[in-house]
């Protein structure tokens, strides 16, 4: 990684290349430019100085108050993060020592981990929508010393302190009094204070690219949590390498919508941001996020499918009402005027839609699972660039992504400078300075994942021969049937998702345990306000759902293999549980039933 920054430092001479192995076969080799220049940084410590020298004055985060964005500068969150880290090594910790963070998105979660970090402690974002006996066990294991907490969640916690011995001190990042330790600007004041006193122990704390930044335990949609140790290199380098080829620049307002606690808005949406110097706003809600775009102007948006899939899905809907030939002519003329004038006029064209969302809006970036390509060209045909990545914690997260520039929809694009891929067995491998350190304090799971300083994902993939990476699905949602034939469950539903009638839906083997009977079946959540819109109240009930569910599948299949075709559904009118981005929890679907022994007498 260093030879590449280096070589980054001198754009746009530079060049880096990416090799792309299945075994021991070469598929092929990309030689990819940085499309966007980067600045050296080795640790989260690094980016805080820079950045906010960079771009001092500028307004940094933002957040809704009294009915209007109340902004933080780039100065304003050095000195916070200073005044907190302070305050944290008054308390008596010692680095190393790991501080918990549970809250809602707001600017006291970002300075709390900046505050953490810079400080040489480790911090451990805990994802607010667990469950009080989750978040102790987190807290447990991980050995919290310290936990800065929003007060909407202190009852998550238990009202018996005492159950977590290693938990010694707790911050409020409200500013009422009277609550359990300190709130979050008595601590900023305790920090303050000792500064101008002459404390300079945040000042002179050194941080090390290998040392231990960030301890996050996954909320993956197979049921098990691990704790995933992230080094500053690996979080350090995933910034810079995701800044050469997705352009978040000072004039940028990103509107941050997913939980903070999440790795991919933590890296992408919050540090990255901020490296590139964009100013962060932070939306409300879900519900209000058309909303906020207005408030804020935002340019930039980060997301997950279902967010950006049920927004197109409004969107469409407004389309119909008005007129879908209208809206055929207009993309005709952006076309036309493309082709003959080399101009976008994309954006005046459909300027009333970009009116909805601020008028602002110029890039939106998907992550977390794969989306319908109908919906990334969608956006682009009204003006707005989309594009998809791909990544996990494991890995810092961000592994690959497409350009503004270079892209192919369905594809998750091409690995970060310095990533290396492999297909192995089908399974997507990778190498590079953003490999997590390991998971916390089991040493067993750590070696079945890395190997040889790889890092087997436990996702399938493919590369085409232009390098673009492709997502297959899940090495452990793999449906192999009686005939041997591996059937991946994301390619399905992906094309069954395609159908208006179809709001969700999950792919699976069938509950029989006995592998000879395991067939492709599906489970369905029909679109409700399709059905609305498409049939009279009185003139549609479960029996016709079913009718309408059965000719889509029916349509789909004679598009796939026999082997590939669903061969029974069952209908659901409640939505998946998910995880905090988005992603069905299939282990609370798929599990098989334990056969029951029988009793044996004697």
């Amino acid at each position: 990684m260093k030879n590449f920054i280096e070589a980054v430092d001198r754009l746009p001479d530079s060049s880096c290349g990416w090799q792309f192995e299945s075994e021991s076969t070469r598929i092929c080799e990309v030689d990819l430019s940085p499309v966007f220049a980067v600045y050296r940084i080795e640790t989260i410590r690094d980016l805080l100085f820079a950045a906010c020298k960079r771009y001092a004055g500028r307004s940094a985060l933002k957040i809704k108050k009294e009915g209007s964005y109340q902004p933080l500068t780039y100065t304003e969150l050095r000195d916070s993060t200073e005044e907190l880290g302070t305050a944290i090594a008054k308390l008596g910790l010692q680095k190393g020592d790991r501080v918990g963070i549970i809250g809602g998105n707001c600017p006291e979660w970002a300075v709390s981990y900046l505050a953490v970090v810079c400080s040489g402690f480790v911090a451990v974002p805990i994802d607010r929508d667990l469950k009080e006996r989750e978040i102790c066990r987190i807290l447990g294991i991980s050995g919290v010393k310290m936990l800065v907490v929003g007060p909407e969640y202190l009852s998550l916690l238990p009202e018996e302190l005492s159950e977590l011995p290693d938990l010694q001190f707790l911050v409020t990042m409200g500013d009422q009094a009277g609550g359990p330790g300190l709130t979050f600007p008595e601590a900023l004041e305790k920090g303050r204070a000792a500064i101008v006193g002459g404390d300079r122990s945040f000042a002179e704390t050194t941080v090390a690219p290998d040392d231990l930044a960030v301890l996050i335990f996954t909320s993956g949609t197979t049921g098990t949590s691990k704790g995933v140790m992230l080094t500053h290199r690996n979080i350090a380098s995933n910034v810079v390498g995701t800044s050469c080829h997705v352009g978040i620049n000072q004039d940028d307002v990103l509107l941050s919508v997913l939980p903070l606690h999440h790795t991919y808005e933590a890296t992408a949406g919050f540090l990255t941001a901020l490296y590139q110097g964009a100013t962060i706003c932070y939306a409300e809600s879900l519900r209000r996020v058309a909303e906020n775009l207005r408030e804020t102007k935002a340019s930039v948006m980060l997301g997950v499918p279902a967010l950006f899939e049920a927004m197109y899905r409004r969107i469409r809907a407004g389309i119909e009402e008005k007129g879908s030939g209208k809206f055929a002519l207009a993309k005709g003329v952006a076309s036309l005027s493309e082709l003959v004038l080399r101009r976008n006029v994309r954006r005046t064209i459909f300027r009333s839609l970009h009116e909805r969302f601020g008028g602002a809006l110029r890039l939106m970036i998907s992550g977390g699972a794969a989306i319908n390509p109908a919906v990334s060209r969608g956006y682009r045909e009204l003006g707005i660039d989309f594009i998809q990545g791909y990544g996990l914690t494991e890995y810092s997260p961000i592994v690959s992504v497409n350009r503004v520039d270079s892209f192919k929809d369905g594809s998750v694009g091409h690995p970060l400078p310095g990533s290396e891929i492999r297909i192995v067995a089908d399974e997507i491998v990778v190498r590079g300075p953003c490999v997590m350190k390991g998971y916390f304090k089991n040493d067993a799971a750590t070696s079945e994942v890395i190997k040889d300083g790889w890092l087997y994902t436990g996702d399938l993939g493919k590369v085409d021969k232009a390098g673009f990476l492709h997502i297959t699905g899940r090495k452990k949602s793999v449906i192999v049937t009686p005939n041997g034939k591996n059937v991946y469950p994301e390619e399905l539903e992906a094309l069954l998702s395609e159908s208006p009638f179809v709001l969700e839906c999950l792919v699976w083997g069938g509950p029989e345990k006995d592998p000879s009977l395991t067939e492709v079946q599906a489970l369905v959540v029909p679109d409700t306000r399709e059905f609305d819109q498409s049939f009279e109240p009185n003139q549609y009930d479960e029996a016709k759902i079913t009718d309408v569910i059965s000719e889509e599948v029916r349509k789909l299949n004679k598009e796939l293999a026999n082997y590939k075709r669903i061969k029974k559904f069952v209908l659901r009118h409640e939505e998946f549980e998910k995880t905090t981005t988005r992603k069905i929890k299939r282990y609370l679907y798929t599990q098989k039933p334990t056969p029951i022994k029988k009793k044996r007498w004697h």
